[in-house]
């Protein structure tokens, strides 16, 4: 499973908390879904109502698990023999701070 997040808007006249979910401090913008395996390898989603800095900090969050998967597929790719020119020349493109 490959990590994901979903953004939508809401109804403020419905039942929302009035603070974000993830930092409890200021009014939240969105609804989130977030999913991912743990450690463990089992799925885990976790679901609110988030603020934009915390919107912001999710999607932090999942770039840096893509940039993970990249980064271990392209891995296991050259320990298999791989030409990962490209690759690695279309990684390092889109993760620019990546290793």
């Amino acid at each position: 499973m490959i990590d994901s997040l979903f953004f939508a808007g809401f109804d403020p006249l419905h039942e929302v908390p009035e603070v974000c979910t993830v930092c409890s401090e200021h009014a939240p913008v969105f609804s989130y879904d977030y999913r991912a395996l743990d450690q463990n390898g089992e799925a885990q989603k976790t679901t609110g109502f988030c603020c934009l800095a915390c919107a912001t900090r999710l999607l932090e969050r999942l770039e840096r698990a893509e940039s993970q998967e990249w980064e271990e597929e392209e891995v296991s790719l050259e320990k298999d023999a791989f030409d990962i020119s490209e690759f690695r020349k279309h990684r390092l493109a889109a993760f620019p701070n990546a290793r």
